[in-house]
């Protein structure tokens, strides 16, 4: 239906602005400019070229991205009404250019064709004035995505849109969480403009303090080139992992299996949980390492038997989450959090692969879990159908019998088993008494072992050792361990 021509004007000086736009420009053809803040527009002027500017979108939307779309809306209507237009964009138009990228999108679905004409980036006299070769590695990045995740610090990295103080704030947050307050950037301004280009190496807390900061700047990032300045980034772990396994590394990390690893997992998990209950968050940190070796240290294993590798962990942890989170993710509504929890199950209940069979109800508890825990969520199941003691002395009058039947064993297999019972009724009152048993586990530790130390001081100021003393010492001992650990 129509056709729509567009073209770059070039990094900002009149020598850059390429011929083949020029001369199109100068054709006739209903034109219309991005912005009129562009070094060259009064040139094209003194060119006889005119135009239509589109900087009032800016001033009427409330979002840049408002302001992309309606450009683009409009323009295709003009299209349709002329036939034939020319839209100019700073720069090159597969640069930076948001409106570019929805009319590419959207304009064949009208008929509408798109013509590309030539255009050169600032990116061009940018690489050359700070002496940087693209082949090394050269990251792109918008100043409103600084802040995702997408920073790789082993490459150079550009970033433009950075276009006043104000994100500049911003950028130099997000990149000082990566490279540290005093990492050298190169502040770029009207690169390619002779007189008006400015380049300053400034360290990066100064970055929002310059003054000169608009729609022409752009910050170049040097890469990190010490590996110890690199080492918050997950790829220098999966590389330091991987080095740990390779022929020529460590013995011990080359001999482990995922069977080998498995107390580990449970090992630091717990000192983990240990670290949030001491409220210590440098133990935290420290114990939450560990535990993300043992997921790097599983998955560089899965790598080398050829079955999985970390990618294959994160696709499925971040799948599922997006699955289970339609009310994030999707249409879906949860106001609560108890609603969230029912959608949860409900989602994972569908996940069963096809022509599984029908799950009984305590296939819901899974067994990769510490005993106590297991318990009261097999109790709570039960439970939840009917299945439990209407009051508390059910659970007690059970629990007296679960001792006598233990007396009462004679046989290893027996006293484990009747052991089992004891506790399991034992976990079952804790329930009943809304407690936590593993945190009353916790509690009576702690107890045990401040009394215990206090009985070892004992010792200690009499210069005594355990094998010197009898029981009944010990046991006063033990009554002045009471006393004092718990004034």
């Amino acid at each position: 239906m129509g056709v729509i021509h567009i073209v770059g004007l070039g990094g900002g000086s009149v020598n850059s602005l390429p011929y083949g736009t020029l001369r199109l420009l100068k054709k006739g053809h209903a034109t219309y400019i991005r912005t009129m803040r562009h070094p060259v527009v009064s040139f094209l002027e003194s060119e006889g070229v005119t135009y239509t500017a589109l900087d009032s979108f800016y001033e009427a939307a409330s979002s840049f991205d408002e302001v992309y779309e309606s450009i683009a809306g409009y323009l295709m209507d003009e299209a349709g009404l002329h036939g034939e237009i020319v839209f100019a964009v700073p720069g090159h138009p597969a640069m930076a250019e948001r409106t570019v990228r929805i009319l590419t999108e959207r304009a064949p679905s009208l008929n509408h064709q798109i013509v590309f004409g030539p255009g050169q980036s600032f990116l061009d006299d940018m690489m050359l004035r700070i002496g940087i070769d693209p082949v090394e590695g050269l990251l792109l990045l918008d100043a409103d995505d600084v802040g995702g995740g997408l920073l790789r610090p082993a490459l150079h990295t550009i970033i433009v849109q950075m276009y006043n103080t104000a994100k500049a704030a911003d950028v130099k947050v997000a990149l000082a969480e990566v490279y540290g307050d005093a990492h050298e950037v190169v502040v770029a301004r009207g690169v390619g403009l002779g007189d008006g280009e400015s380049i300053r190496r400034v360290p990066l807390y100064e970055l929002d303090r310059l003054g000169e900061i608009d729609h022409l700047t752009s910050l170049y990032v040097p890469p990190l080139r010490e590996r110890t300045l690199r080492l918050g980034e997950w790829s220098e772990l999966q590389q330091i992992v991987s080095t740990l396994r390779s022929p020529d590394g460590c013995p011990w990390d080359i001999l482990q299996t995922h069977q080998s690893l498995r107390p580990y997992v449970i090992e630091e998990a717990y000192e983990v949980a240990e670290a949030i209950d001491s409220d210590d968050v440098d133990a935290l940190v420290d114990e939450l390492g560990d535990l993300l070796l043992q997921v790097t240290l599983h998955s560089q294993i899965g790598r080398d038997e050829g079955y999985f590798t970390v990618r294959d962990v994160i696709r499925a942890l971040s799948e599922k989450l997006i699955r289970r989170h339609p009310h994030v993710f999707g249409d879906a509504k949860a106001l609560d959090a108890e609603t969230v929890k029912v959608n949860w199950e409900r989602i994972k209940s569908t996940e069963k692969p096809p022509g599984a069979s029908r799950p009984f109800l305590l296939d819901r508890v899974k067994r990769a879990q510490p005993s106590l825990q297991e318990s009261i969520a097999l109790q709570t199941e039960a439970a939840a159908a009917g299945f439990d003691w209407p009051d508390r002395k059910g659970v007690f009058e059970k629990i007296a019998e679960e001792i006598v039947e233990l007396e009462g064993a004679e046989s290893a297999d027996g006293q484990l088993e009747e052991l089992g019972d004891l506790l399991f009724s034992v976990v079952n009152l804790a329930r009943h008494l809304g407690i936590d048993p593993e945190k009353a586990c916790r509690v009576a530790n702690d107890k045990f072992r401040r009394r215990f130390q206090e009985v070892e001081r004992q010792l200690e100021k009499r210069t005594l050792a355990f094998s010197e003393v009898s029981l009944d010492i010990l046991e006063e001992f033990w009554q002045n361990a009471k006393e004092k650990v718990e004034q």
